[in-house]
């Protein structure tokens, strides 16, 4: 037989275990008869023989009553003065398989009754016969016992085995599972990211445009400076976007975003008609990469939001550094249009949302509302102890 023939039968065995033991035991029964016929060929030898050999078919899906049949057979034949295991091995075999079945495929309880009934049955058939030393109590507790023991070993390291694979399952699918969270963890980063830089250098373009498009032909040469820092801001952005995504494992030419660079963006801010006054108190360098990226995006978003609902609003940016947390606060004194307001989270988009996830990640809080006498305002602090890095 060819490696891949036996291969085949191989997996076709494990696949039909009771197959395999229906023709084990029809072996068995053609044996143990054929060995009855060449002794005396006694017809109560013939029945008993096949009475401890058949069970053996029924040793997986009901050990205990393969073992009970099989050694009361034994016992009852010996009692008819039938001695049939001294005639060939075929029940001899027949009986080690079926105490060592219910010792693998029965759960304890079940296995010890089957250990006991089968001494309890050879041991009392011991009288029946010629010899009844103590070396006949002691030879066939031995081989009852022995491949009793043997299967319960077995059925201990199966059921370890079983265990390792279904802890490794678990593992496998824990780890699939934290690299699912990791990717969704970075495309919700980058699309932070996205919003972040897009939405800033869209409505600063947008309104600069807007702003060119009056003036073009009253003051050519301010709409001229006034398109080139919207082509300033394009590129900036483009910049952003190309660090962001790693085109080209090239990083962005310009300076990382950051708090140093609050005065720049409250420049292009003013260029983009939001008076905004910026106060930054405490040092600013040294931060957290998260915290200062974190807090850089909020005020950008903020001050963001201010152009797109509130253009022309007088407007307060203060960030304050101190030694456990960087609070930052955006307010304005303008009227705040409805789609301003803190809409459900279906309508809210990445605005809002995506602030109070930087808060989040950072350990921190933020709060968005319209104040009292009108405008809006955004707070936030994020500690600087326990910063986990977003970026």
């Amino acid at each position: 037989m060819t490696d891949d023939g036996a291969g085949a039968l191989a997996q076709l065995l494990r696949a039909r275990p009771r197959l395999v033991d229906s023709a084990v035991a029809a072996v068995l029964v053609a044996l143990g008869a054929g060995q009855v016929m060449a002794g005396d060929g006694a017809a109560t030898a013939l029945i008993i023989s096949i009475a401890m050999t058949a069970p053996v078919a029924l040793r997986r899906r009901w050990p205990l009553p393969a073992v009970l049949i099989g050694w009361s057979a034994l016992f009852v034949g010996e009692g008819l003065g039938a001695d049939v295991t001294s005639q060939g091995y075929a029940p001899v075999i027949a009986l080690i398989l079926t105490v060592y079945s219910v010792a693998v495929h029965a759960p304890l309880r079940r296995a010890l009754v089957g250990l006991v009934a089968a001494l309890a049955l050879v041991w009392g058939a011991i009288p029946f016969a010629a010899s009844q030393t103590v070396a006949d109590f002691a030879f066939t507790g031995l081989i009852t016992l022995a491949p009793w023991l043997a299967g319960r070993t077995i059925r201990d390291r199966q059921l370890r085995i079983t265990e390792l694979r279904r802890l490794a399952r678990e593992l496998e699918h824990e780890r699939e599972e934290r690299a699912r969270e990791a990717r969704d963890a970075e495309r919700s980063r980058i699309a932070r990211e996205m919003h972040d830089v897009l939405a800033h250098a869209v409505s600063v373009v947008v309104v600069q445009l807007g702003a060119v498009e009056r003036i073009m032909e009253s003051d050519p040469d301010k709409a001229r400076s006034m398109v080139a820092s919207v082509r300033a801001t394009a590129k900036s952005a483009l910049a952003e976007l190309r660090f962001l995504l790693g085109l080209d494992g090239v990083p962005a030419a310009g300076p990382r975003p950051s708090l140093a660079r609050l005065g720049d963006l409250a420049e292009d801010m003013r260029a983009a008609g939001v008076p905004v006054e910026l106060t930054v108190r405490g040092p600013v360098g040294g931060l957290p990469p998260a915290v200062d990226l974190a807090a850089y995006r909020i005020v950008q978003e903020s001050l963001t939001n201010v152009m797109r609902h509130a253009t022309g609003a007088p407007t307060r940016a203060l960030v304050v550094v101190d030694e456990d947390a960087v609070r930052v606060t955006v307010e304005n004194d303008g009227a705040v249009r409805p789609a301003s307001r803190v809409n459900p989270p279906e309508r809210a988009g990445y605005g809002l949302i995506g602030m109070a996830e930087r808060a989040r990640l950072c350990g921190g809080d933020l709060e968005a509302e319209p104040r009292p006498g009108g405008g809006f305002r955004v707070q936030a602090r994020l500690p600087l102890v326990r910063a986990v890095s977003v970026a």
